[in-house]
């Protein structure tokens, strides 16, 4: 048995050489980890007992199997993060397939996008695309987001003057439900 945190939880594998016995004895020094979110990885050799000593596990310890794959399926490998120690002027546009972090301003007119999320040490008023191939989960986050138009994976938000007063500080944008939610990082 093989133990690895992601970005979205633990992952277990289990394969055909581990028994209900080595599983509780391996899990027994990492109960801690089983409390949240869990991806099982097994394979067709995979004894029903050893499936069924680690749902009971997780579910001893709170935690809730969100998959079970084969172990084959590997998740995206992440990209490097591209940070940038200027403000991105009118007309710039920077790429990465990991995430960006701009320690600056973006200006209108200019266009970051990331595969992951985008951090914004200053005010985004240019484009900003998060999850650019399709992660849901990526977030913009700035000191104060003033961008005509937000995007996160396949959804769009354009700002809009609905005349109510804006938060002052850090913002974060992120999905919800597949829409775009603006709200106050401190919340």
């Amino acid at each position: 048995m093989k133990i690895r945190g992601t970005r979205d939880g633990v992952v277990l594998s289990l394969d055909a050489s581990d028994s209900a016995a080595s599983l509780n004895d391996a899990l027994a020094f990492n109960k801690s980890l089983l409390g949240g979110p869990i991806v099982l990885e097994i394979n067709d050799a995979l004894p029903w007992s050893v499936l069924q000593a680690a749902s009971k596990a997780v579910e001893q310890e709170g935690g809730e199997i969100r998959d079970v794959r084969p172990p084959s399926v590997q998740p995206r490998p992440k990209g490097e993060t591209v940070i940038i120690a200027r403000t991105v002027r009118s007309g710039g546009r920077v790429e990465s397939n990991g995430s960006v972090i701009i320690l600056g301003d973006v200006n209108a007119g200019a266009e970051i996008v990331a595969e992951d999320d985008v951090i914004v040490v200053g005010t985004l008023r240019g484009l900003a695309h998060a999850g650019a191939s399709g992660n849901q989960n990526a977030v913009i986050w700035a000191q104060q987001i003033l961008a005509p138009q937000l995007r996160i994976g396949a959804a769009l938000a354009q700002a809009g003057d609905d005349g109510k007063p804006r938060h002052q500080g850090p913002e974060v944008a992120h999905l919800v439900e597949g829409a775009i939610v603006l709200r106050p990082w401190d919340r």
